[in-house]
């Protein structure tokens, strides 16, 4: 089964990087989604969907964040997923237990209100995020494109709510 959690390469962030233009970054203490989150599992449109999924990015020191991600699958298996980033599009370490398709990431903040966000597996890219801040402050939505194994792309889009 497919985990619903990964780093994915952010496109835009290598593409700004290749064309030399800075991608815009907001400092921890301006940045809105800031904070701890939970997917809404019961919205998620899949089979045999987790139990949980826990999402918390804080700051970091200067202009870097940390993001900890912690997945409870339906059989009480376990993931967990971290990273430090500066969110300029450069490359950082991704790590976890019990996530198999995650070792480095690349992220950006273009506005307050969202993170792009991306990482590889084995040089290879797994699939791109978006999280938008919702006008309530108290959701967002998570926009996951990953390709199938012919390439095709394909859309999945999720809720959280801050805890």
């Amino acid at each position: 089964m497919p985990r619903i959690f990964s780093f994915a390469v952010v496109y835009l962030a290598m593409t700004f990087a290749w064309l030399g233009v800075a991608s815009p970054a907001f400092s921890a203490d301006r940045h809105r989604l800031v904070g701890r989150w939970s997917v809404d599992v019961s919205r998620l449109a899949i089979p045999d969907p987790p139990r949980s999924v826990k999402f918390t990015l804080e700051p970091a020191g200067e202009d870097a964040y940390h993001l900890t991600v912690d997945i409870v699958y339906s059989d009480g298996s376990q993931a967990h997923g971290e990273t430090t980033f500066k969110p300029d599009g450069s490359a950082a370490r991704g790590e976890g237990e019990g996530n198999t398709d995650v070792d480095v990431v690349s992220m950006t903040m273009p506005n307050e209100r969202t993170l792009v966000m991306g990482a590889g597996y084995k040089g290879n890219p797994t699939s791109t995020r978006v999280w938008c801040l919702a006008d309530d402050g108290q959701h967002m939505t998570e926009t996951i494109i990953r390709h199938a194994a012919d390439g095709t792309p394909y859309t999945i889009t999720n809720t959280w709510v801050r805890q």
